[in-house]
């Protein structure tokens, strides 16, 4: 793992031919938050723990909506255990987290910023996910990597004497909830704006979707037309705003139930034909309740 920038880093594997490296990509976690899924979200950490596989996280692993003069704060939401006399809000949360975050941390490559994370930045002038991550990397084994809002990933795979890597562009995410189109209306915009992007990933709507059909008709520098992909990774949340249907602000503002959780994506580099392609498989979390 190299930082190359802020919102730049380069993860380096070296691999055998048709070896796989098993990642999760996931968002809005919410961790602290009362309605935040721990129990799914342990299950696909597990997942990734069991196969010794790497987890990404693009932004809101927190929530932290109660810090003091926020007017977002409704004390019926915040979960009992991050109210405590004598003790500090924020540095509950961020003790919960490290706790929580411990059994896996050899496994977790990134962790950036959210929208949640950049306002309690602003009005409280501390880095939570900064510390946290300062944190988990004084044991000498974990090595996690922290990005900025929006930034890019390169994944290089390295076997025998080739090589080869995807482009990913990570963005925490904007906009609604868009009931209707659910933010697809984006995907073609982005791909334009992002050109040198094999993947896409945003967050933040608690939408979940993948869409693998954007193809592209290229020009390499000595005249070769080609195709390529551009693969659009929206990740779901790990927060049940919806629950039963009852109330609270996703049933006031009349949104769409989600889905749960993020994407497995393994990265399988395969030699052929004198070269190495990346056999890209995006499978969706498993999810057996809501």
């Amino acid at each position: 793992m190299e930082a190359i920038d802020d919102n730049v880093h380069f993860f380096h594997f070296s691999v055998s031919s048709s070896e796989t490296i098993p990642t999760l990509f996931c968002s809005d976690i919410h961790l602290d938050s009362i309605n935040c899924r721990r129990e799914i979200l342990k299950e696909h950490f597990d997942e990734i723990k069991r196969n010794n596989g790497l987890i990404f996280i693009f932004g809101d692993l927190f929530d932290v909506m109660a810090s003091y003069g926020d007017k977002r704060l409704q004390r019926e939401y915040v979960d009992p255990m991050f109210i405590q006399k004598g003790r500090t809000y924020l540095d509950l949360v961020r003790e919960y987290a490290i706790e929580f975050l411990k059994p896996y941390a050899k496994n977790i490559a990134f962790i950036s910023k959210g929208n949640h994370e950049t306002t309690i930045e602003k009005y409280h002038n501390t880095d939570i996910i900064r510390g946290i991550i300062y944190v988990l990397n004084l044991d000498p084994e974990v090595n996690i990597q922290m990005g900025e809002y929006s930034g890019w990933l390169n994944m290089r795979f390295q076997c025998d004497t080739k090589s080869n890597s995807m482009n990913i562009h990570y963005h925490h995410g904007f906009g609604g909830n868009a009931k209707r189109s659910k933010g697809m209306l984006d995907v073609q915009l982005e791909v334009m704006k992002y050109p040198d992007a094999d993947i896409l990933v945003r967050g933040h709507t608690h939408q979940k979707w993948y869409d693998p059909s954007t193809t592209r008709i290229r020009m390499n520098r000595n005249g070769k037309v080609y195709k390529d992909k551009c693969r659009y990774i929206q990740s779901g949340s790990y927060i049940d705003g919806i629950g039963k249907g009852k109330g609270g602000w996703a049933i006031q503002k009349n949104f769409m139930p989600t889905d749960i959780g993020g994407w497995y994506v393994n990265f399988t580099p395969v030699k052929a034909r004198g070269s190495m392609r990346i056999d890209l498989g995006v499978h969706e979390t498993n999810v057996d309740t809501f």
